[in-house]
């Protein structure tokens, strides 16, 4: 035993805000410091809007952009190629350091049951109040196709919504639309409330995940707000506090294991035998509909057309992070060092395995849609875990990758807001911009 287990537990005691705040800048606008709750952009890889969230009363961080996740002494560890042993050092640990009496011991566990106790309190509340939540938000909804959601932000992107007369009724209901929906922007300080900057026209997405059998179980819904004056785009919205822009899209309730499910065949009686995966709805459904042109409605029967929400969620976790072979960042100190991203091999180990997705077994071809305007090399290595993970005797999985720069709706989207007589991207969008 390297050292002690009651001066690990010492060390694990240490914030994670205060060893990681020695390389990075707390965002003010998302950072709730009181609740140990705080946000900054990843020190792990380039980016201008924070994802790198990291939570003091777990003890651990994650970055929603590239996927980095672990404790302190795994920061340590990947940030500053650092042992298990010169990390624990680094923050006041001691090999050396003398045993406990049984008295602290037993004084020690109580403490350690009780903090885990309130944790899981903690976190049932969190989750049972999301997913209601998510619930209340997708009831209120109504249906998608003839929506604003159909005719202003898909048709400005050149879609259509499943479902519509002349095609095939193996759609899950997976789409809906909000015409009104409230944005909030995270609270800025202890005793605050979130803050209500934007209410306007979402499109909704359903997140489901496995639950007995092939049946699917409502967990989440993803959202997207659009510009009812401006075909095809998003909203552009800012933190009046901050001058940032915010995202359009959000998520409440959970992804773990979960998928935006646009096309089951199941739900007409026929297997899954093919998968069209992607990163996005308007990526998948801009596949869909030009295989659906080629193959015809008979030749995607047994087609299904899904979304991972993320580009993370489609790799589930690493078991490691790998150098990025172009990419670096200048630490605080000034030193230049690469960006790491998770690597291509999956974690099938530990507790964070059980959150990846899983692929019905009747699935014998999948099909990885890749965006060529990320990072090829973070998305390849995404794609490589998502294979791995996914294998099976008999099963072909490969990937198609859009034309560089773009993803698989740039072309539609273009075509379509030309037809409208509208350039990309030069007029103005409606929100609080």
């Amino acid at each position: 035993m390297t050292f002690p287990d009651h001066e690990l537990d010492r060390i694990k005691a240490i914030p994670i805000s205060e060893i990681i705040g020695r390389d990075v800048t707390w965002d003010r606008a998302k950072t709730n410091a009181h609740a140990g709750d705080f946000w900054a952009c990843c020190p792990f890889h380039a980016e201008k809007t924070p994802s790198f969230h990291c939570d003091d009363r777990r003890g651990t961080y994650k970055c929603f952009g590239c996927g980095a996740a672990g404790d302190g002494i795994g920061y340590l560890m990947e940030r500053h190629g650092l042992t298990f042993v010169e990390a624990v050092e680094s923050l006041g640990g001691k090999r050396d350091a003398p045993e406990l009496s049984p008295e602290q011991k037993a004084a020690l566990e109580a403490e350690r049951a009780a903090k885990a106790a309130a944790d899981a309190r903690d976190d049932n509340i969190y989750r049972a109040r999301e997913l209601r939540r998510a619930r209340e938000i997708w009831t209120a909804g109504r249906t998608f196709a003839g929506s604003p959601g159909e005719t202003i932000y898909w048709r400005g992107r050149g879609l259509w919504a499943p479902g519509r007369p002349g095609e095939r009724s193996a759609v899950y209901p997976s789409l809906r639309f909000a015409e009104d929906l409230p944005y909030y922007a995270p609270a800025l300080g202890k005793g605050q409330k979130p803050r209500l900057i934007y209410s306007g026209p979402a499109v909704l997405a359903a997140i489901v995940g496995p639950a007995d059998g092939d049946d699917l179980r409502f967990q989440g819904v993803h959202i997207t707000w659009f510009d009812p004056d401006h075909a095809g785009e998003k909203v552009r919205l800012i933190d009046p506090a901050t001058g940032e822009g915010l995202p359009a899209k959000k998520i409440r309730g959970s992804k773990a294991r979960g998928w935006i499910l646009l096309r089951d065949p199941r739900r007409v009686g026929i297997g899954i035998g093919r998968l069209r995966i992607g990163e996005g709805v308007e990526t998948v459904r801009s596949y869909w509909q030009a295989e659906e042109a080629v193959r015809g409605a008979d030749g995607i029967a047994a087609t299904a057309y899904a979304t991972s929400i993320d580009l993370q969620s489609m790799g589930g976790p690493a078991m490691a992070t790998v150098a990025h072979p172009s990419a670096t960042h200048t630490t605080k100190t000034g030193k230049v060092v690469p960006d790491r991203v998770p690597g291509p091999v999956p974690d099938t180990e530990t507790p964070r395995a059980l959150r990846a997705l899983m692929l019905p077994d009747s699935v014998r071809e999948v099909l990885m849609l890749g965006d060529s305007d990320s990072d090829a090399f973070t998305a390849r290595q995404v794609h490589a875990r998502a294979a791995a993970r996914w294998a099976r005797p008999g099963r072909r999985i490969g990937s198609v990758w859009a034309p560089e720069g773009e993803d698989f709706n740039d072309r539609l989207k273009e075509r379509a807001q030309a037809a409208l007589g509208q350039e990309t991207g030069t007029a103005p969008a409606r929100g609080n911009a």
